[in-house]
């Protein structure tokens, strides 16, 4: 694959994956960047093959620090299966 192609199947992934997260409705942004940080070090986890318990940390730190949630607002592992799931699609 060269290299805009990968880019573009990255992009378009990190589009997809931000949708399940905003469907989630966890957290309340207008931008649509947030979600995309957040993607991105998901999808960057999941490309380099990186177990779902790294994914459930990230989730618990991003969601915990950088949106102000607690851990009991949001169930991380059942969050995990679903981007595993779609992830495996």
């Amino acid at each position: 694959m060269d290299k805009i192609h990968i880019e573009n199947d990255f992009n378009g992934k990190k589009s997809e994956l931000s949708k399940l997260i905003k469907s989630w409705n966890l957290i309340d942004m207008s931008s649509k960047s947030d979600f995309g940080r957040l993607s991105e070090k998901i999808l960057s986890t999941l490309s380099e093959g990186q177990a779902e318990l790294k994914i459930i940390r990230i989730l618990e730190s991003e969601l915990c620090v950088t949106y102000g949630l607690f851990k009991t607002d949001f169930d991380a592992e059942k969050l995990t299966n679903e981007i595993m799931t779609w992830w495996n699609e």
